[in-house]
């Protein structure tokens, strides 16, 4: 396996078991997976391919076996398999000389949040591009029209306000996290029988969940594992900023870079109104 600076690179004979405890023994933005036939890299491995790998072990017959049972599916699975079973074979680079303009289409028109970028002569990753990173280096030197910054929320449409994907707080944790599976979710609110917001589940939440071992007890309650894995223990709410109609696009930049998970919620009485991500504000600007 070649040397790729600081990302991961794994094997794809790997089996699933051993690429989740190298994924999180090594938190990287992303882990490239390298194929040893062809000399090259074929694959990209994040949270959500952790959470697919998850969820993929259950159906219904599968919820009541033993701890040891699941393990052995992890293991009796490699990661080549894995990602033809579930047409995981798209691998998106962006090259070393391409400049910012072409990469920041890829990440747009993918729907990607980052990228690797290869040097070709080398066939090395030296790092990751990210959505994030390139949207800091826009509105550090965004100067064409600096009267932008001052429009008010309630003058630009942004984020998503209807038909917001949520759960009932009551889920199950294999219930929460198909939801988040199937919507391709970064975050899950959880909403009580009015509506009202008691937890998210966040995608950065995953490797904390296999750590802790709750993912071999998939009918535990979402909330019981939020607890756990919020040293907060306010089911995640606090990882979210808040938006009114009074911010400009100044301060919603601001909050979004001060949110721990980038993303803002603009909630009335508690209940959820819009969701402001990092993606959204990405689209708007690229």
């Amino acid at each position: 396996v070649p040397a790729s600076g600081q990302v991961l690179v794994l094997e794809k004979g790997l089996s699933l078991l051993d690429v989740i405890e190298l994924t999180l023994a090594h938190r990287q933005e992303a882990a490239l997976v390298w194929d040893p036939d062809s000399l090259g890299f074929v694959g990209v491995i994040t949270d959500r391919d952790l959470l697919e790998m998850i969820i993929s072990q259950y159906d219904e017959d599968d919820m009541h076996l033993e701890e040891s049972q699941i393990i052995t599916k992890l293991k009796s699975k490699t990661l080549a398999t894995w990602r033809e079973e579930t047409n995981n074979s798209q691998l998106i680079l962006v090259n070393s000389d391409d400049n910012l303009l072409s990469a920041t289409q890829l990440l747009k028109n993918h729907r990607l949040h980052r990228i690797p970028i290869l040097d070709q002569k080398q066939n090395l990753v030296i790092g990751i591009l990210s959505m994030e990173s390139v949207l800091k280096f826009f509105v550090e030197n965004y100067v064409a029209d600096s009267s932008l910054f001052d429009q008010f929320l309630r003058d630009f449409r942004l984020g998503t306000s209807s038909h917001i994907i949520t759960s009932p707080a009551d889920a199950s944790l294999i219930q929460a996290l198909r939801v988040m599976a199937s919507h391709k979710l970064s975050s899950l609110p959880l909403l009580d029988e009015n509506d009202k917001i008691l937890g998210v589940l966040f995608l950065s939440d995953i490797p904390q969940i296999i750590r802790s071992g709750y993912y071999l007890n998939p009918q535990t309650p979402v909330l019981s594992v939020l607890e756990t894995v919020n040293e907060s223990g306010d089911y995640g709410v606090s990882r979210f900023g808040i938006l009114t109609d009074e911010d400009s696009m100044k301060s919603l930049i601001q909050k979004l870079a001060a949110s721990p998970e980038r993303k803002l919620y603009k909630l009335n009485e508690n209940q959820l109104e819009l969701i402001v991500t990092e993606s959204d504000l990405f689209g708007y600007f690229i």
